[in-house]
């Protein structure tokens, strides 16, 4: 088939370029996450997870930036840099998990743990960071956060950044992103009896019983940069595929493995 007197793929290369030099002269850096498609990513000067991404965000010189990713990331990234121009290509790229919690569910964990540590994961929107006592938006990290070990928290919507039992808290009750959790323990086990030296990372938002299996467990991007320093040559990972895609394309010579359960998250 012929578009516009071009082929498809002529046509496709014609517009990245383009896009390319547009994003040039008008000083854009486009960032893209980890599990958009393929073509969006090879536009992008930063491809990342979440925390990844906004740590970009916060160093850039750039005039703006386009940030390619769900809502929560574009009012994440304007809310850390409020001097810089924050661009999305779509602005209607909701996250369910992200939409979870209101500002209604956060004044109602207020008043159901009144002396609780109120927490607002990076995955949080910006009017439920604005009711919390702290928000982990980078580029803060777990590690720095001065957690007063006598005193609970409730995450929300739940701890996605980094190691989920690391820290002494509550998620909200009933926040599970449908993505991760499609991918049950036996669909891990069957895998690793296939690949009896591989090693195992898996999102943080998976199921408790997955995490259990996990050599590493974190968010996207804990789990790159884990996926990309360990030593095992065959690692599985149970994350979302645009992880997985990246990943080979980055380390070729390692071999990332899948469950055959399908993990992909359309809102991306």
């Amino acid at each position: 088939m012929i578009c516009g007197g071009l082929k498809p793929g002529e046509r496709k290369r014609r517009q990245a370029e383009r896009v390319r030099l547009l994003s040039e002269a008008l000083d854009v850096e486009i960032l893209a996450h980890f599990y958009q498609r393929l073509d969006v990513k090879a536009l992008a000067r930063h491809v990342g997870g979440s925390r990844g991404l906004l740590a970009r965000v916060a160093a850039s010189r750039a005039r703006a930036v386009m940030m390619c990713g769900v809502s929560f990331l574009v009012e994440a990234a304007e809310r850390l840099r409020p001097d810089l121009s924050v661009l999305t290509p779509r602005a209607d790229a909701g996250c369910p998990f992200s939409e979870m919690v209101g500002p209604a569910e956060a004044l109602e964990a207020r008043r159901a743990r009144p002396g609780a540590l109120l927490v607002a994961d990076v995955k949080a929107a910006r009017a439920v960071k604005e009711l919390c006592d702290v928000a982990l938006d980078p580029p803060e990290s777990l590690t720095a956060l001065s957690w007063p070990a006598e005193r609970p928290a409730t995450v929300l919507p739940a701890l996605s950044s980094g190691d989920p039992d690391a820290l002494p808290h509550r998620d909200w009750p009933g926040a599970e992103c449908q993505v991760h959790r499609q991918v049950g323990p036996e669909a891990v086990r069957t895998i690793l009896r296939q690949r009896p030296g591989a090693l195992t990372a898996v999102n943080a938002l998976c199921l408790p019983e997955v995490r259990a299996l996990a050599d590493h467990v974190g968010d996207s991007q804990s789990m790159w940069d884990w996926c990309l320093s360990c030593e095992a040559d065959d690692v599985l990972v149970v994350g979302e595929s645009g992880l997985v895609e990246s990943l080979r394309a980055a380390r070729p010579e390692k071999r990332f493995w899948e469950t055959d359960v399908e993990v992909f998250c359309p809102n991306m």
